[in-house]
């Protein structure tokens, strides 16, 4: 498979993740919850967590946000489940180097590695990096987050 096939499947994966998103919706007994918001662009996000024994047992998250907060947010509770701060913090950190452009693709990402092209849309990183800032305020028991500048 070639580069542009790669890139075209990637790009099919983020718009099925927007339009039937995984995760969606609250959980019936939510340890933690932040409300992300990024007012310049319209993003607003509400991720909620379960947790059992300092790991991530459970995620559900609503939107009302671009294609690209939406995949992200969705294909992040898929991928965040089990995991505890420590891997959370490995995840984030490969994300920024994604997203940067300063490093490839790595496991830990699984399918946020289809996020590699915003390396060259640095306004839209923001709206990548929405779903993981929102994680990390609820993990933190921060009630709000943000990714613009200010």
């Amino acid at each position: 498979m070639g580069p542009s096939a790669v890139l075209t499947l990637y790009r099919e994966q983020l718009l099925e993740h927007n339009r039937t998103p995984h995760r969606w919706g609250r959980l019936d007994a939510a340890d933690a919850c932040a409300h992300g918001s990024n007012a310049l662009c319209g993003d607003e996000l509400r991720i909620e967590i379960c947790s059992d024994h300092g790991r991530i047992s459970d995620y559900a998250f609503e939107a009302e946000a671009c294609a690209i907060t939406t995949a992200v947010a969705s294909i992040l509770g898929d991928r965040v489940i089990g995991m505890d701060t420590a891997a959370l913090e490995s995840l984030h950190k490969a994300f920024e180097r994604l997203l940067s452009g300063t490093g490839g693709q790595e496991p830990i990402l699984g399918e946020l590695n289809a996020f590699a092209d915003l390396a060259q849309f640095p306004a839209r990183r923001k709206c990548a990096r929405l779903p993981l800032a929102t994680l990390a305020a609820a993990m933190l028991g921060q009630q709000t987050a943000t990714t613009e500048a200010g």
